[in-house]
């Protein structure tokens, strides 16, 4: 490799190539998500109605599906959000959920919009994980980098600084409206 390939221009693009991806499932999973789309959106549910008289771990429960032909997932019972689930998030999985004197279970088979925000949870495993904070430390490089190249213009850092004041101001108006 030469000098130039390892340029601040060329790390900048290689950086902000490589993560564009990872960029991009949290841009869009963020932004259904702030626009209030359902977490089984693209999912496959079923949802069944139970006997309300069985507690958790919802052994007669899980006999009764069987009998329903619901093929179960393999682990163990576990609380989740107050709730119970059965499997794990990023494949089938059981919902047992109590709502006043009713219990319902929701056999969801997940599409990819919820595995993507678990990936954007960071529940989606070591790679996505390890994926997430290298796009979150790159942004950071490609926003100094991308200054620091700039910087260099001095007709643009009166317009830079104006954008970076106005952000500012902005999220701080923000952070005071909470």
């Amino acid at each position: 490799m030469t000098m130039k390939a390892l340029s601040s221009h060329s790390l900048h693009l290689v950086l902000s190539l490589f993560f564009l991806p990872m960029i991009m499932v949290y841009a869009v999973t963020g932004l259904l998500y702030m626009g209030g789309v359902d977490q089984h959106f693209t999912s496959r549910v079923a949802v069944y109605e139970l006997n309300a008289s069985d507690q958790a771990p919802y052994a007669d429960s899980c006999r009764e599906l069987e009998r329903r032909g619901v093929v179960l997932p393999e682990g163990k019972m576990r609380p989740f959000k107050g709730n119970h689930i059965l499997g794990p998030m990023a494949d089938t999985h059981v919902l047992f959920l109590r709502k006043g004197a009713s219990l319902r279970a929701e056999v969801v088979e997940p599409g990819i919009y919820p595995k993507l925000m678990l990936a954007h949870k960071g529940k989606a495993g070591w790679l996505f994980t390890a994926l997430g904070y290298g796009a979150a430390l790159t942004l950071v490089v490609l926003y100094v980098t991308g200054i620091l190249l700039m910087w260099r213009n001095r007709r643009k850092r009166k317009l830079m600084l104006l954008s970076a004041a106005l952000g500012t101001a902005a999220v701080a108006a923000g952070y005071l409206m909470l």
